[in-house]
Parts: C-alpha cells; sequence; structure tokens
C-alpha cells in the first residue's frame, strides 16, 4: 500500500497471552547499526499510540449498552451532523442516513450517532467506561517503553472532546491497548493483562508459570454477547465486509482516522485499522491491525488495506488451530 509503518497484535482472548506482534519498518538484528532512521527500534505496538478513530466505536456502544442507554434497535434521526458546544460534527463525505437502528450506525459508521449515544450514556459515565477498558494508562505489558496514550481530553469541561473521542477522534490509543480491549468484549467483558512470558526458569530448575491475571469485569456478559453479535453485523452488512473469512462468524470493526499534521487534520493522510476477534461463539483470537498512511487513492480507506489483510491472517489462523467451519 506504499504506507508508512504498519503494526498488528494478536491475543488469546481468554488468558490475554500475546500470541504475535510486529510491525513495518523493521531492522534486521543482525545487521542493526544499518538502518536509515533509529525511530525503526521502536516496537510500534506499543511505543507508537494514534487516533484510532472508527474502531473505538463499539467502546462507546458498550457504555450505552451496560447502562441501558441503548439497545441494538434503538433509533436514532440523522440529520447529517450534529452541533456539540461550538462545532459541528459531520459523517464521513458529510453522508446523512435518515432514521437508523444502532446495529445500522455501528455497521455503517455514523459519527453523528456515536455522539448520540455518548450524550445519552453522559458524559461523565462515558469518560468511565474508557477508562476501564484499559485506555489512557499502561496495560502491564512485560516490555520497555509501553506508553500509555491519552484520553486527557475527556477530563475538560467542553462536551465536544466526548463528541470526538466517541468516533475515536481526539484521543490516543496503542494497537496493544486497542487489542486487549477488543480481547475484552470476546472475553464476556473481562479485561485480561497482557502477557508475553510463558514461564520463567531459573537456574535451580525451578519454573514459576506466568497465570492468566483479570484486570477488572469492564461490561456486563450480556452486554458483551450482544456487542459482539453487532460487531458480526458490522463485517456482514457494512464495511467489514473483506475481513470475514468463508464458514466463520468473525466480528470486528474498520477505522479511517484523519491524521493531524502540525496541528490540523490532514484531508489527504489516514490511519486504517482493522480489529476483531473470532469465531464469535469461542473467539481463539483477537487481533488488531493498523496501516499508517496508505498512498493510493483508491485504497485510503480501512475496508480496502487494513480489512483484507485482518481477513487473510484470520483464515490461516482458523485453519492453524483447526477450527471447523459452522456455516
Amino acid at each position: 500500500f506504499d504506507a508508512d509503518s504498519g503494526s498488528l497484535v494478536n491475543v488469546e482472548p481468554s488468558t490475554g497471552s500475546i500470541l504475535a506482534m510486529c510491525g513495518t519498518p523493521d531492522f534486521d538484528p543482525n545487521d542493526f547499526g544499518n538502518v536509515e532512521d533509529i525511530g525503526v527500534y521502536n516496537n510500534q505496538s506499543i511505543f507508537t499510540p494514534y487516533e484510532p478513530g472508527s474502531i473505538f466505536k463499539p467502546f462507546t456502544l458498550a457504555a450505552g449498552l451496560d447502562t441501558g442507554a441503548i439497545t441494538p434497535n434503538s433509533l436514532f434521526s440523522d440529520p447529517g451532523f450534529v452541533r456539540v458546544d461550538d462545532r459541528t460534527i459531520h459523517n464521513a463525505n458529510d453522508k446523512t442516513y435518515g432514521t437508523i437502528a444502532m446495529t445500522t450506525a455501528l455497521e455503517e459508521s455514523v459519527n453523528t450517532a456515536m455522539v448520540w449515544v455518548m450524550q445519552r450514556t453522559g458524559k461523565d459515565v462515558f469518560a468511565e467506561y474508557v477508562r476501564h477498558f484499559g485506555f489512557g494508562t499502561l496495560s502491564g505489558v512485560q516490555l520497555n517503553s509501553e506508553v500509555a496514550g491519552t484520553i486527557d481530553s475527556l477530563s475538560r469541561s467542553g462536551e465536544v472532546f466526548a463528541a470526538t473521542a466517541s468516533f475515536g477522534q481526539g484521543i490516543t490509543a496503542t494497537p496493544l491497548q486497542i487489542a486487549m480491549a477488543y480481547a475484552a468484549i470476546a472475553n464476556g467483558g473481562t479485561l485480561m493483562v497482557p502477557q508475553m512470558i510463558d514461564e520463567m526458569r531459573y537456574a535451580d530448575g525451578t519454573v514459576d508459570p506466568m497465570r492468566p491475571k483479570s484486570v477488572r469485569q469492564v461490561i456486563d456478559t450480556k452486554t458483551a454477547v450482544t456487542l459482539a453479535g453487532m460487531l458480526v453485523s458490522a463485517i456482514e452488512n457494512g464495511h467489514g465486509k473483506r475481513a470475514g473469512v468463508p464458514g466463520y462468524w468473525v466480528a470486528g470493526k474498520t477505522g479511517t482516522a484523519q491524521i493531524a499534521v502540525n496541528g490540523v487534520y490532514s484531508e489527504t493522510a489516514f490511519n486504517g485499522s482493522f480489529a476483531g476477534f473470532a469465531p464469535v461463539d469461542d473467539p481463539k483470537f483477537a487481533m488488531v491491525v493498523k496501516i499508517e498512511n496508505p498512498k493510493s487513492d483508491h485504497i485510503l480507506y480501512a475496508e480496502s488495506t487494513a480489512a483484507p489483510l485482518f481477513g487473510e491472517i484470520a483464515k490461516y489462523l482458523l485453519q492453524y488451530y483447526r477450527i471447523a467451519p459452522t456455516r
């Protein structure tokens, strides 16, 4: 895609074990001095936070569903824009969707609907759920140089900051944080500590296995199951079709976020992401794929970049784990 960079994190939802983590540009450990930029030494999955865009929308819906502020069938009348404080927020490509249910809002990735959900949930309650999903804090992974990202804007008095956060702009997160948060949905609402180490072996022969550790129950199990079903619909009927795998129910969401350049959002530079998990009835992996600033006009959006890559890897994993098709 002639992108500036790419990263991927794949975790086991039930244990928090990190199954895979990679990024590019990279370096050859056998020739580590032969690099053009020392930035390649950083682990992008934990060191480089970014505005995630629409892959953040499921967490807004999670807050609304868990508090009872909405249901999947709650109706929202979309005029194509919403006025918050002194700002006007539009949908992508200035689209207007009319009266739609929340599941459709997720399928079509409607920004104004997410603002409405945040307002019905309440700004402060929404911010609390964002924190409980692990954003704005270190995950506790056993690696150096992890950064926390920032959700500081949610502490500001204006409602517009929560409004933009509801669709993943104005806050930052690392790919690992996003993967763990999706894994929490896949894990019945329980957020786990990411585990890089399987066991510690000592010189005296002692072996100390690393046991799974839960952080907290973020949302009710019923909420998690409901949201998982909505995420399946986002692949089946929305912009994530190319992330699907024939024969399986896969849950996930696309995200195409404008990149801020010198304090102004670019009209041509985007981060494309896809996050999800499979198989939805007994998830074996949760994964996030991020592609930074693809250059070709017809592949700017995540549905043409991150989504098909997610689908390709998901198909491999389902075969690797010998999971029989259920469709």
